[in-house]
Order: structure tokens, then C-alpha cells, then sequence
């Protein structure tokens, strides 16, 4: 099973404002919020894990700045490698985007890789190519973990946790923290000795669930694989943060495409080709606010799996639609889908709604779908001019993901959105120390 160890995290000096120096995963950012963040300080997060700016391609040059940046910040004593193994706590007191206020707990620790194939990290997303080659240019150069690959543990004893907790408290004086862009606190508390002995003795023998970071652990699987080849075994690792599925701050969004470059037909036709899989709910809406009001109704429902939101930009109007009887779930099991993965949220809209209606094959979308985190968010970008097709979705579920995960299988890109995201630059892991 997963093997799971306390590492000597590389972190900033005590007298260094973390929010100064962290920063959003690299993923995330705007080329505005990047340059702002580069501005902030000579030493943020974003000068070795962004090294061109957002949209661009990165050169070998950018990555060779980056390796050199963090380099000199180790040699000035900027970062400094901690002294004692340790685990880092890290609590997250956030306001998710439904309004409510949560505080979610994990670690960071260092995780030896392990082939997908092993089935001891189970994955339930499909990736893409492109993503992955930056953060191998990225690894090449630096030889370090810069960023945490998300994963979920079970723990239905509340063994982890409890072991967590008591450790944590005894921890408590040496917490460092930051705050976000979106006010969310990051509190890091380090965890060394016999404390974290009994958080990784607890562990032992439970299955890992990525939630998010699909393409780092591929890519880090590939770096190692690389490496191996050249008979240096310094890469076998990698730094994750690991969250219970049991975790009361746990919560998972969803995250709505955009659909471009695909003929969307009227309102009327649409529904045509919708039915008789799909009926609407309602009648449509006109215009953006009343739009949004009706998309943040989703969850409203009591099946919110089974009904979505489809906004037509071109004359502002949405119409909500429910799947209508079971038929179209066993026709997408006869073809091949498992029960597993027919019925979720995310499956019925690419192949029901996205292939049967708009004529888009999820897979072979990838640069016809872009994604939203938020029904506000997504309106706005759907005033581009560019999108032809908003559609909306209920949240995937942990229980869920770990059933997709558990019968060997994957959902489409981006089926989940776990908020907040981890800060890049709490703790960076040197490989091979």
C-alpha cells in the first residue's frame, strides 16, 4: 500500500510574510494576477512554478531562470531546509463559493510514487497531453516538488484524524500563516517525532484517491521513470497533500464547460434533439441575471444530478432540463459506460447532451471546452463572443469519486473542483535529500 513519510520541507524564514511570497497554484492564474503576484516580492512562489506567463509557452531559458531563482534563494537563506523530518498540518478556514464558512484539515507529507497500475494512488480523471510536458521542463530543471498533488484518504475509524488532531495541538506554537487572494486563512503547523510517526502509522494501509493533480502525478511518474533510466533513483518521490474523505471541511464544486468552435441550434431545436431523454423545467429565462439566479438553483432540486443548465449567449437565454426516466442511462451502459460511471452529473452531460445533441465527442474535445468554476464566472466569459454554449452541472461527490476510482475507472477532465486550492510555497520538497 501507499508509503507515506515526513520529509525536510524547504520553507521561507521565519521573518519572511508568507503572504508576500505564496501564491495560487500555477493553473489558476491570470497573466494580471501573476505579474501582480511577481511584483509583490523578488521571492514569491510564482518565479520558480510560473516560469513564462500564463498562455505562453515557457522556453528553456524560463525554466533555467526559474532552477537558478530557487537555487539562490536556498544560498541567500531565503529558504531554509528544516532541520527534522517533519509532516506539515495545514488547516484552511475558507468561505466556499456556496457562502458557507468551513475549515478543512490536511497534510503534507512525501509520498513514495507508485505506477497507476499498482493501484495503490487511484486516479478518476482522464488527462490531456498538453499540461504535462511544462511540468516535466519544470522538474528537469529544478529537481524539486514546488507544488502538492492533492490526494484523499479514507478514514472511517477517524483514526488519521484523531492522531492528527493530538499531534497538531501539541505542534501548535511553531503555526506560520498566510491569507489568499479570496481571504481564505492557510494555517501550517510542522509536525516532527513521535507525532507524526502515529498520523503515518494510522495511514498505513489505506488506499490514495487523487482529487486533484491528475497531470503532476503523471508527470512526476514520468520524471522518476526518466530519471530511473539513468540509474538515479532520486525522483522515486513526490510531495502530496492528503485530506480525509471523512474531513467535515471537505466540499466539492462543480466546474461548468463553455462550449466554442461547435454550431449550437436555436433554443427550440435544441430541446428537440434533448427530447425525449431530457424535459424542461420550467420556461426558459431571457437575459443574465435571471440566468443566474436560475443556475444557482441547481442544487436546489431535490435530483440536482439529474437536472442542468443550458444558456444559449447568442439571445441570453437559459432553460433548465431534467433527465426523464432512466432509458438514456441503460442505452450509455449497453454501450459500454459502467453503472459506476452512467449516472453521474458529468457523464450524462458530455455524451447525452454534449455528443447526442450538440454533436460534440467528448473525447475528442480538448480545445473545445473551456471551464468555469463559478455560474457568475462563467456567464461573463460567455460574453466573448466566442462560446456558443454554456452548460451547467451539479457537483460530483466524494462517495462518488471514490466508487469511480475503486471499479478502475475515470470520469472526464475536470469532473471535480475541491476548493480552496493548495498555496504554492508553504513548504518546496528537494528531490532526492
Amino acid at each position: 500500500m501507499a508509503n507515506v513519510s515526513p520529509f525536510r520541507g524547504i520553507r521561507y524564514r521565519a521573518d519572511i510574510a508568507l503572504d508576500d511570497v505564496v501564491a495560487p497554484p500555477y493553473d489558476v492564474l491570470s497573466s494580471a494576477q501573476a505579474e501582480e503576484l511577481r511584483a509583490r516580492s523578488p521571492y514569491n512562489a510564482v518565479h520558480v512554478d510560473l516560469p513564462a506567463t500564463p498562455g505562453q509557452t515557457a522556453r528553456s531559458a524560463d525554466y533555467g531562470r526559474a532552477a537558478a531563482a530557487f537555487a539562490d534563494w536556498q544560498a541567500l537563506g531565503v529558504l531554509i531546509r528544516d532541520a527534522t523530518p517533519a509532516l506539515y498540518l495545514v488547516d484552511q478556514t475558507y468561505r466556499g463559493p456556496d457562502g458557507r464558512d468551513r475549515t478543512r484539515r490536511g497534510f503534507v507529507a512525501r509520498l513514495r510514487l507508485a505506477s497507476l497500475e499498482e493501484r495503490v494512488v487511484l486516479p478518476h480523471e482522464r488527462t490531456h497531453a498538453g499540461p504535462k510536458l511544462d511540468r516535466l521542463n519544470l522538474y528537469r530543471a529544478t529537481h524539486a516538488d514546488l507544488s502538492q498533488v492533492f490526494l484523499l484518504h479514507p478514514d472511517d475509524d477517524g483514526a488519521v484524524g484523531e492522531a492528527l488532531a493530538e499531534a497538531g495541538d501539541a505542534a501548535a506554537a511553531a503555526a506560520r500563516e498566510a491569507r489568499d487572494g479570496d481571504g481564505n486563512l492557510h494555517r501550517l503547523v510542522p509536525i516532527a517525532g513521535p507525532g507524526a510517526e502515529s498520523v503515518v502509522a494510522a495511514l498505513r494501509d489505506r488506499p490514495l484517491y487523487i482529487a486533484d493533480g491528475h497531470h503532476r502525478y503523471e508527470t512526476a511518474l514520468a520524471y522518476r521513470d526518466e530519471r530511473r533510466a539513468a540509474t538515479d533513483r532520486s525522483a522515486d518521490t513526490l510531495m502530496v497533500y492528503l485530506c480525509s474523505m471523512e474531513d467535515p471541511g471537505l466540499t466539492v464544486f462543480p466546474t461548468h464547460r463553455l462550449v466554442k468552435g461547435v454550431t449550437v441550434p436555436p433554443l427550440a431545436e435544441l430541446l428537440d434533439r434533448l427530447a425525449p431523454d431530457f424535459e424542461p423545467i420550467g420556461t426558459p429565462v431571457r437575459g443574465r441575471a435571471a440566468a443566474q439566479a436560475a443556475l444557482e438553483s441547481l442544487g436546489d432540486h431535490a435530483d440536482p444530478e439529474s437536472v442542468f443548465g443550458l444558456y444559449l449567449p447568442h439571445d441570453a437565454t437559459c432553460i433548465l432540463v431534467r433527465l426523464a426516466g432512466t432509458d438514456a442511462l441503460e442505452r450509455l451502459v449497453a454501450a459500454g459506460c459502467s453503472p459506476h460511471t452512467a449516472g453521474l452529473a458529468v457523464t450524462v452531460l458530455h455524451e447525452l447532451i454534449l455528443r447526442e445533441a450538440v454533436g460534440l465527442d467528448p473525447h475528442h474535445a480538448e480545445g473545445n471546452i473551456d471551464y468555469a468554476k463559478s455560474v457568475p464566472d462563467a456567464l461573463a466569459a460567455l460574453e466573448d463572443g466566442v462560446h456558443s454554449l454554456g452548460a451547467f452541472l451539479s457537483a460530483t461527490s466524494v462517495e462518488q469519486v471514490r466508487a469511480v476510482a475503486d471499479a478502475g475507472e475515470t470520469m472526464p477532465q475536470k469532473s471535480t473542483y475541491f476548493y480552496p486550492k493548495l498555496l504554492t510555497g508553504l513548504v518546496y520538497d528537494a528531490l532526492g535529500d
